[in-house]
């Protein structure tokens, strides 16, 4: 693949002496030795670059290039592609250069800033973004939304839950202007994590109206409802907790496996066993998954035995095969074999648990990302709720 950088510094050189040949020839303000000293430079980042020596080429352009309203995208550019490439000491060397001239133009010292504000973000320097951008909100009206939207990313990764919805709420205008598609699932996300914190300290008070606020922004929110399906079963409320669940499947079916462990657990607590049934009949019929079928499955061989369970499930695997119902159906017939076809059942099951481990459970539909729990934020992207269950034969 073609080093985008050993092209970039190309162009760089090649700009340098182009102003060394305009400046020579059209001002005659330098003297000869500053142009000598400037051609050294030039010829000295050359040679750098041609023996790959990345880091001295860089200083070398930066010496001979001098930072001027005719040069500043050419700077600016440099440290930008730097930072895509994943160089980033040396991109903020070079943004760095940039804010350290009083010369520069307000406008172009706050681009500056802005791109070192960048440069931090994606080091991991998160403290020294956030006073950066802090500034921009303040001071530049140009900058001030994308800032906001960067103080956003910060507060996120630094999980300064309640910073990240005052920023939100900055950035559009007002504490209650309806928020656009893209940032109401957003902050509901926010509030969800306030919620969890508040839970987790047996807040349920805060914690509900962090699940309320949540809402507010995204009636939808799924994480939203579970989260209130799960405060209602701690409140003692296991009757309103299921008709809270009970939303979920009609706003994204793709979730139904992150509720039925609270739905029985809820269920079982009013004693209402053919109400779960029932329920746990219309979501398989109506969204089929693996974690319906087994759940299914066990309420059949409690309420009959181990035959009627595994007669069901074949049935089902006929019309859907998956490696957890393969699984399952070999879990019922092994104790009911004995001799070499038990010994089989028992290596083949051990093969498949072993199969099953090594696939991922869930997987992000932007960026891949793939693991065995499951991320409202994915780690690898940043986005939310882009992480689902697997589907089909290895998955649900």
């Amino acid at each position: 693949m073609v080093d985008l950088t050993f092209f970039f510094f190309l162009l760089a050189a090649i700009a340098i002496g182009w102003l060394l040949g305009r400046k020579s020839v059209k001002k005659k303000v330098r003297g000869n030795d500053q142009q000598r000293a400037l051609a050294r430079s030039y010829a000295q980042g050359l040679n750098y670059l041609l023996n790959e020596r990345h880091d001295d080429a860089i200083d070398k352009f930066i010496d001979a290039l001098e930072v001027s309203s005719e040069t500043f995208d050419t700077h600016l550019a440099l440290g930008n592609l730097l930072r895509k490439r994943g160089e980033h000491d040396q991109a903020i060397r070079v943004h760095q250069n940039l804010l350290a001239r009083p010369s520069l133009a307000r406008p172009n010292q706050q681009k500056a800033q802005l791109e070192l504000a960048r440069d931090y973000i994606a080091a991991g320097w998160l403290d020294r973004a956030e006073r950066l951008l802090q500034e921009l909100v303040e001071n530049s009206s140009d900058l001030r939304n994308v800032s906001l939207e960067h103080l956003v990313e910060v507060y996120r990764d630094e999980r300064e839950w309640g910073k990240a919805i005052h920023a939100v709420n900055l950035l559009h205008g007002r504490r209650f202007k309806r928020l656009s598609a893209e940032w109401a699932p957003i902050q509901a996300h926010f509030c969800c994590e306030l919620a969890e914190e508040a839970i987790s300290s047996k807040d349920y008070l805060s914690a509900r109206k962090h699940i309320d606020a949540a809402l507010g922004y995204d009636r939808n929110s799924v994480r939203a409802n579970l989260l209130w399906g799960r405060l209602e079963y701690l409140l003692s409320r296991p009757r309103e907790a299921i008709k809270v669940l009970q939303r979920i499947p009609r706003q994204n079916p793709d979730y139904i496996p992150e509720i039925l462990e609270l739905l029985i657990t809820c269920y079982e607590a009013i004693d209402d066993e053919s109400g779960l049934d029932r329920y746990l009949e219309s979501l398989q019929r109506e969204h089929p998954s693996n974690s319906v079928l087994i759940a299914l499955t066990d309420r059949i061989e409690q309420q009959q035995n181990e035959a009627a369970a595994a007669a069901f499930m074949g049935k089902q695997l006929a019309l859907r095969p998956s490696l957890r119902g393969l699984g399952h159906f070999i879990d019922l017939h092994i104790d009911s074999t004995q001799g070499r076809a038990r010994e089989n059942l028992s290596l083949l099951k051990t093969l498949i648990d072993q199969l099953i481990a090594s696939r991922p459970h869930y997987r992000c539909s932007n960026c891949g990302f793939s693991g065995n729990q499951l991320h409202w934020l994915c780690p690898s992207c940043k986005h939310w709720d882009s992480v689902r269950s697997v589907k089909g034969v290895e998955g649900e």
